[in-house]
């Protein structure tokens, strides 16, 4: 499950990608309070790449029924779930970060990891929607069964795309999107 991650802008791709979104949603940053570097919570206004080189401030968190905000999908169900279909088929997205925490629990207490590639930022797999009512759009994260050592801290991931894979991700139909997603699996067990 991915429920923080952050974008640290001393990374040139992340700074850019910033300076996109900054430009783009200047007349909307004081309404919508976006958040361009930092650690990021759920429900917080962050930049997220639509397209080659096309970037937006969307919300993170699927409005539901229950008040709480939906912000993972899982990748093996999200084609499956109507919460996720439509947006799965024609609205995938790629959030950039530098890395992201997970909690393992020690005892009593929740120990936090911070999880990063280093010196290159990581693109986590996601989709989105518009929300009925509202004039943004919100973006959930796509997760999958930890790999590696990472298991040992939590049981799920966010899905992470190469960039070799990122025109795939967001344009791709249904066909690329599975075998990107199968590919990652497989891949990132290795």
């Amino acid at each position: 499950m991915c429920g923080r991650y952050y974008v640290e802008i001393d990374e040139n791709e992340l700074r850019d990608i910033v300076d996109a979104v900054m430009k783009q949603e200047e007349e909307h940053q004081e309404q919508l309070k976006i958040k361009l570097y930092g650690e990021m919570f759920p429900t917080d206004f962050v930049p997220v790449q639509t397209g080659i080189g096309q970037f937006q401030a969307m919300k993170w968190g699927y409005a539901s029924a229950s008040k709480r905000p939906v912000i993972n999908a899982r990748s093996e169900t999200a084609l499956t779930k109507p919460m996720f279909l439509e947006s799965m088929k024609l609205r995938r997205c790629l959030v950039p970060a530098s890395g992201y925490y997970e909690w393992k629990k020690e005892g009593s207490r929740k120990v936090k990891h911070k999880i990063y590639i280093p010196r290159q930022p990581m693109f986590m797999a996601g989709c989105y929607r518009q929300e009925p009512g509202n004039l943004f759009k919100s973006f959930v994260i796509l997760t999958r069964a930890a790999a590696g050592d990472l298991e040992e801290i939590h049981g799920r991931m966010p899905v992470i795309i190469p960039r070799s894979c990122a025109k795939n991700w967001l344009h791709g139909g249904p066909d690329a999107m599975n075998n990107a997603l199968t590919e990652l699996a497989f891949e990132q067990a290795t």
